[in-house]
């Protein structure tokens, strides 16, 4: 499966837990819209998220109707929380799932000038792909952190940032830029599984 993703905004080397916050905050429309979409809806469902997933971690009772194929099927859900913080995540271990990214950057200054302005890409790129993950910690969770978790929570790309299995990064000069700290992002992302399961298919 293959979707691109865009972020335009501040991307800062080794950027704090407020500025990674609120790159995941800028994405989630886009990766709830897409977890809400036709292909991968089951996934964030209730039916799959809910009564399921208690019954499947009771403990076994030697009662054989007790948990249901399904139930074994689909045992962790699409989400961590923190808290009372709520994140979901598209891509995770558990589903036998990986992402490979093409991403496309226009910085604000020419290219051949990456390490005396801004800070070294990689360290950017590192930056984005913190913010493309849950958050590990609730020490990740910035003190101002504003948005609404009243709708269902927030949405991230990845569980863990191990499941980027891929990266190829095309950079070009921003000629119109917002602010020396500000970048124009697309993010193409093509979702590979790691070993075939029925309930993962949605993911080739």
């Amino acid at each position: 499966m293959e979707f691109c993703l865009h972020y335009y905004g501040e991307l800062k080397s080794h950027d704090t837990a407020a500025g990674k916050h609120r790159i995941r905050q800028a994405l989630h429309p886009q990766i709830q819209s897409l977890c809400r979409s036709h292909a991968f809806g089951y996934f964030f469902s209730d039916e799959r998220n809910g009564e399921r997933i208690k019954r499947a971690r009771k403990p076994k009772t030697g009662d054989p109707e007790e948990v249901t194929v399904e139930d074994m099927l689909c045992v962790e859900p699409m989400y961590i929380e923190l808290g009372s913080k709520r994140y979901w995540f598209l891509i995770s271990e558990d589903l036998a799932t990986v992402a490979d990214l093409r991403i496309t950057i226009l910085v604000p200054h020419e290219t051949g000038h990456i390490v005396q302005n801004g800070g070294d890409i990689d360290n950017r790129i590192k930056t984005l792909f913190d913010a493309l993950r849950v958050p590990s910690a609730p020490s990740e969770i910035p003190s101002s952190d504003s948005f609404d978790y009243t709708n269902g929570g927030m949405y991230c790309l990845l569980r863990d940032d191990k499941l980027i299995n891929r990266v190829t990064i095309q950079s070009y000069q921003d000629h119109d830029p917002k602010d020396p700290d500000s970048v124009k992002c697309l993010i193409e992302v093509e979702t590979k599984i790691t070993l075939p399961l029925v309930h993962n298919l949605a993911f080739v």
